[in-house]
């Protein structure tokens, strides 16, 4: 198979390229508040949920 030249490829490697640069310019308060942005829906509540099993017999209270 011969080595083709993909413009997707290319760019995909120039973005993740351009973003490890600005990452290692990021003060640490500054990575501290993209970290925090990155997991911000871990954050939320959890939302309470009750495990079934399917085809189980529903409990009498």
């Amino acid at each position: 198979m011969q080595n083709e030249h993909n413009p997707a490829v290319d760019s995909l490697r120039r973005e993740q390229k351009s973003q490890r640069r600005e990452e290692r310019e990021l003060t640490p308060d500054q990575k501290l508040e993209k970290a925090l942005k990155d997991t911000f829906p871990a954050s939320d509540p959890v939302a309470e949920q009750v495990p079934i099993t399917p085809g189980a017999a529903e409990e009498k209270k």
